[in-house]
């Protein structure tokens, strides 16, 4: 009776919850049925629209491209370009040699002429994810430190690859390691003015209708490698007539392939290291403290010597109220280079200018980077020239319009406090 008793109750108080229980399941699969390569988006005229350029990619691959391509691209998609395009991938989900992914982020990740030495080996077309949103260069860092572990070199010093990557996105400012990168290349290629894509190596096949998705026809692909690998001979099946047959690389990359370090000889604590693995660990686990602030100087000190370090490079020339002070050839720059200091310095680095001029408002503002000389002599410093770079108290980065607030502007012209500085 009372297992009876007990039984009944615990149905009684469960049932409620099993209504629960049952909404939840049911808009779990709803919401985890949709498909995850089409999105709703919005132009910036306001337009809704459905973002469908990753299935379009796929079946332009599809439809388009012999049975037999291979395509070269970040292990994320490896699953969709064979289930949806039905072509062969270099790397999926299931790909557990990290020696291997290592290898596609040592191509992505090199100058486009080294990347083409070896891809033209390997594959047909190179796919890239491109547009922003978590695209290839949002995860080219780990695909850097991925490459760097196992192929030394991409980052001398620095397992971490801490100076592959961006000063700014906006503007696009890359680092030189990552400028010189086929993935940035690719991105970029007709996009940015300065980046040039070499077409005897690689050529845009096809771009999807919002530039999320970009396909590359690798150029001069050695069909002796091809011949090579599509050969059963050179696969390590576990047994004859087995689907599970690991591949070989071509004879033609055994230099390459034999330069890399093996993975668990550098990352796993647990295996006897050389001097090589020994000392690249150290680097590693010094670099991460660094990043992370531990054993190093306080914040305090920190932004002294950082502070120390930026005066160093630059001369401070004045505050102007007009634009025409500035040189004739100047160029504007805008965005985040007319709010922070750092990456105003370096945009006027990457252009080769000497000079450059800064009219902060809020998170934003106006810069002109010049090489001729500022005319006419700077006004005594007032409020609007003293306001503080959005990046460090320690500089001052001028107004502009309602930064400025009460002030005067130059008769003619909109209401500015440009800040001049002298790149050394």
């Amino acid at each position: 009776v009372i297992r009876l008793v007990s039984g009944m109750l615990f149905v009684v108080v469960m049932l409620p919850q099993y209504g629960e229980f049952y909404k939840y399941c049911h808009a779990m699969a709803e919401r985890m049925s949709h498909p995850s390569i089409m999105f709703q988006g919005q132009l910036r005229n306001g337009q809704t629209i459905i973002v469908d350029d990753y299935r379009e990619g796929y079946w332009w691959l599809r439809d388009n491209t012999p049975y037999d391509t291979r395509v070269l691209s970040w292990w994320d998609y490896g699953y969709q370009i064979s289930g949806i395009a039905n072509r062969t991938t270099l790397a999926d989900g299931n790909t557990w040699n990290h020696e291997h992914i290592a290898t596609l982020g040592r191509i992505l990740t090199a100058p486009q002429e080294d990347a083409h030495r070896i891809a033209r080996h390997l594959a047909d077309y190179v796919l890239v994810w491109t547009g922003g949103g978590g695209d290839d260069l949002a995860k080219s860092p780990h695909m850097a430190r991925i490459g760097n572990s196992v192929y030394p070199g991409l980052c001398p010093d620095d397992p971490t690859c801490a100076h592959f990557g961006f000063y700014s996105r906006e503007p696009m400012m890359p680092t030189p390691s990552m400028e010189k990168s086929l993935l940035y290349v690719l991105s970029m290629h007709g996009i940015q003015k300065n980046v040039k894509l070499n077409e005897k190596l690689f050529t845009l096949a096809y771009q999807t209708k919002y530039g999320k998705m970009r396909i590359f026809k690798i150029e001069n692909v050695s069909q002796k490698s091809r011949k090579w690998l599509a050969d059963p001979a050179n696969r390590n099946c576990d047994h004859p007539g087995s689907w599970y047959c690991p591949g070989n690389y071509p004879p033609a990359l055994k230099k390459f392939i034999g330069s890399r370090k093996d993975f668990k000889q550098l990352e796993d604590f647990n295996t006897e290291k050389d001097e090589e693995a020994r000392k690249y660990q150290e680097q590693y686990m010094k670099n991460m403290d660094k990043r992370r602030g531990a054993h190093g100087p306080s914040a305090e000190e920190a932004t002294k010597k950082k502070a120390a370090a930026e005066k160093a490079t630059h001369i401070k020339v004045g505050c102007f109220t007009s634009e025409k002070a500035l040189g004739s050839d100047k160029e504007y720059g805008g965005g985040t280079t007319g709010a922070s200091f750092s990456v105003a310095k370096m945009w006027a680095k990457q252009k080769g200018k000497k000079y450059l001029a800064i009219a902060r408002v809020g998170t934003d503002g106006h810069s002109f980077a010049f090489d001729e000389e500022p005319q006419g002599k700077p006004i005594k410093e007032d409020k609007g020239c003293r306001l503080a770079c959005l990046d460090t108290s320690d500089m001052t980065c001028g107004c502009a319009d309602g930064a400025c607030g009460d002030l005067k502007a130059a008769e003619g012209e909109p209401l500015r406090r440009w800040m001049v500085y002298e790149n050394l």
